[in-house]
């Protein structure tokens, strides 16, 4: 079996490498984060085709996915994967609404009323301002796509200011309900991507990181020098590998072996998570002091991961799903 990326999907990762270092370098992303910015690469992002998840496979939407992440990318990209996945007839930019105000995302209980209208509430629904699509989980296991127009939006406070969250009320709103996806598959993939995602996060604190290693002397020696700094540069590098094997057998296993496709992806979506926080974590110890201030970039990925992390089930809920596979 090989292992490596094709011609193809490594000409996607150099592409979307270099478009998104172009496009989002480190001050741009930080402008967006922290003084509230609109991201101003929709237009060509949708051009490249990237939206287009009928034209990718997942190991594709995965190796662009890990790019956002490395780029730290402010972009509704993801949220509209989202959407699109669930509800492919999706035109525009579309974003999930899956938490409900109680805290709770199980969609087999009575959270979000569908009788007379969709009505109720959901909360942490990502780039809900600039979607032109709902698809919001309901009783009994439904999706239902809404109209943007039809519900009301509140914006809320977000880890990740990166990716705005908004509150979403519905009060008897119309919707289209889904019923031709394999939602099964559909969620897979999405927690795939955000995956992807933390894979990318944490390739690059990791090279970051090194870098600054290299770079920063202590008593006349790079501090890379010195086994406690050098061996934790191995173990961030040891858990990204580790991550991103694990993400691309779940994408494959997706497009070509779906009896091992859901156990991958809970096994991708645990350690992804885990490892991108992880990594985020030693490299603050790595940077010292400097690390741990507010005009360091540092935080802004570690909050990536974080938020990442907790997306689409955390790492303890999708190791709790491997735990009932294999007994």
């Amino acid at each position: 079996m090989n292992f490596d990326l094709t011609d193809d999907q490594r000409e996607i990762r150099r592409t979307a490498r270099e478009f998104l270092a172009a496009r989002y370098p480190l001050e741009t992303v930080r402008a967006i984060a922290l003084d509230g910015q609109s991201d101003p690469h929709w237009d060509e992002i949708a051009e490249l085709g990237w939206a287009d998840i009928a034209e990718l496979g997942t190991v594709e939407l995965a190796v662009l996915a890990e790019q956002l992440g490395y780029a730290l990318a402010p972009s509704p990209l993801p949220a509209t994967w989202a959407a699109k996945l669930l509800y492919p007839a999706l035109e525009g930019r579309g974003t999930v609404a899956m938490w409900d105000a109680d805290g709770g995302a199980d969609p087999e209980r009575p959270s979000l009323r569908v009788d007379g209208g969709l009505t109720g509430t959901k909360i942490a629904v990502p780039g809900a301002d600039v979607a032109d699509t709902l698809v919001v989980t309901a009783e009994g296991g439904r999706h239902f796509a809404v109209a943007v127009a039809d519900a009301s939006i509140e914006p809320a406070r977000a880890l990740d200011t990166t990716r705005p969250l908004f509150t979403v009320r519905l009060d008897g709103a119309p919707g289209e309900e889904i019923t031709d996806t394999d939602f099964s598959h559909a969620w897979h993939a999405i927690a795939v991507m955000a995956a992807a995602e933390s894979v990318g996060v944490a390739a690059r604190v990791t090279a970051m990181t090194v870098d600054y290693a290299k770079e920063r002397k202590q008593f006349g020696r790079a501090i890379g020098s010195y086994q406690a700094v050098s061996h934790a540069c191995a173990q961030m590098f040891l858990e990204t590998e580790g991550a991103r094997n694990l993400v691309l057998w779940a994408a494959w296993a997706l497009d070509h072996d779906p009896e091992q496709a859901s156990l991958a992806t809970y096994c991708a979506k645990a350690y992804a998570s885990d490892a991108a926080t992880s990594v985020c974590r030693s490299a603050l110890q790595v940077h010292g002091g400097i690390g741990f201030t507010w005009e360091h970039d540092l935080h802004l990925f570690l909050k990536r991961a974080e938020a990442n992390a907790h997306a689409y089930g955390d790492a303890r809920w999708h190791r709790e799903q491997v735990a009932d596979l294999l007994l």
